[in-house]
């Protein structure tokens, strides 16, 4: 035999039974966390999370604030400030001036006021101011609209005819509503130079004069080519108001205070126009200006 012993019989039977770890039978029934594939799994990193990306709904709050539609945003709110301070100013003067005359404290004012303008006037003047009270109402309503027509059609656009329709429109439906709610009565009629019916507060004329006058001048100066031509619009159409307005306390169908409140009226019905087709017309964020 050669130098080989023999192992004892009792060992070599468990030894045959008790396999090492090296015979370990990869089975279904092993633990996987046994399985080098199952290790590699469990030590190597997962995939990095995907991010999902959230909506932000327009008009949130989530967007930047220094960006185009805060820099818009900011620049229409800035236009419409002034309009918005002017327009509440002509109405709480228009207030004020309402209820000084339901409550006749009005009276103060006018009586020496008319008196005043009855003692002083001229015959001279009675024709030319007789014209421009008659032609502040039908006849300049009519030519608006005839001159918005003309303007709709060379430039191939609704807007002077709905603006300056719309101004009188709003301004003879609001003269007639106040007239029947303060139910005022007009001065003597031994002072009247033109006969005249209906209540007085305010002055029909007045309102519909300026609404219109004044509107007008915005359309116009929209189309004027130099500064120049536009300050001439605008205040020849606040001159023209005045003399209207002046005109009914002249002829003495009029209180003072009925042309105040009416030119008052008008600037407000002005202003409103004014307001509403600037808040159409401005470019709102995301989208292009028309």
């Amino acid at each position: 035999m050669s130098g080989e012993f023999p192992l004892d019989p009792a060992e070599s039977a468990e030894s045959a039974e008790t396999p090492g770890p090296s015979h370990v039978p990869l089975t279904d029934d092993a633990p996987d966390a046994l399985a080098p594939r199952g290790l590699h799994r469990r030590s190597a990193p997962g995939p990095a999370p995907v991010p999902v990306p959230v909506p932000v709904p327009p008009r949130s709050g989530t967007r930047p604030r220094g960006g185009p539609g805060a820099r818009v945003e900011r620049s229409r709110r800035a236009r419409m400030l002034p309009l918005g301070v002017a327009l509440s100013a002509g109405l709480l003067l228009f207030a004020a001036t309402s209820y000084a005359v339901l409550g006749a404290g009005a009276d103060v004012v006018d009586r020496p006021v008319l008196s005043a303008v009855v003692r002083h006037r001229q015959a001279v003047l009675d024709g030319p101011v007789t014209f421009l009270t008659h032609a502040s109402e039908i006849p300049l309503l009519v030519l608006a609209v005839l001159l918005a027509l003309w303007l709709s059609w060379r430039d191939r656009s609704w807007q002077p005819p709905l603006l300056i329709g719309g101004a009188s429109a709003l301004a003879v439906t609001a003269a007639t509503v106040a007239k029947e709610i303060t139910d005022r009565t007009r001065p003597p009629a031994r002072l009247w130079e033109i006969s005249e019916n209906g209540y007085c507060f305010p002055s029909r004329h007045a309102v519909t004069a300026t609404a219109v006058l004044l509107v007008l001048a915005y359309v116009l100066a929209a189309r004027a080519a130099s500064r120049v031509a536009r300050i001439a619009l605008w205040s020849g159409a606040a001159v023209l108001s005045l003399l209207a307005g002046g005109s009914r306390v002249y002829l003495g169908v009029h209180w003072p205070t009925d042309v105040i409140g009416g030119l008052t009226l008008g600037t407000v019905v002005t202003l409103l126009v004014i307001l509403v087709h600037k808040l159409w017309e401005a470019p709102r964020p995301g989208h292009p200006s028309r």
